[in-house]
């Protein structure tokens, strides 16, 4: 009886260790995307510092941009401060980070209606002690331009 108390003891623990570690997880990955949001509504000279050297982008039309393409074309994209990171799963080896969620949005990209709440992937990794996008799928459907 005792040994089954102290396997349970020692489940116990461990399982709020990795509860404790999944939510810090998410709270950094939260944090990861906040900046990231923050930094593409605020345009080029934000974002360039949060982009790893080798980051690039998907949207859901198919277009495609490495980091200097990006950077010169997140002019167009404009959207409301008011955004929410929705459903987040974040995956973590070492100083990578993968993080799959649902972003809702008020946006437009080439003044293109962009769909309000959609679904992304981002990979950030861990440069010295910033997390910096190295990938970005954005799965949003845009609108013809009106």
């Amino acid at each position: 009886m005792r040994g089954l108390a102290i396997i349970v003891t020692v489940y116990l623990v461990l399982t709020a260790g990795m509860a404790a570690a999944d939510e810090n997880l998410e709270a950094t990955a939260r944090k990861a995307l906040i900046a990231f949001t923050e930094a593409v509504i605020a345009g080029p000279e934000a974002v360039a510092p949060m982009l790893a050297p080798e980051y690039q982008i998907m949207r859901a039309n198919g277009v495609g941009y490495d980091r200097e393409g990006y950077i010169a074309t997140v002019g167009g994209v404009s959207a409301k401060r008011d955004f929410a990171h929705e459903d987040l799963v974040v995956t973590r080896a070492d100083d990578i980070m993968v993080v799959r969620y649902f972003l809702r949005i008020d946006e437009t990209i080439d003044g293109a209606e962009v769909e309000s709440r959609a679904p992304r992937l981002t990979v950030f990794r861990k440069i010295g002690d910033t997390w910096k996008a190295v990938a970005h799928s954005n799965f949003a459907a845009t609108a013809p331009p009106q």
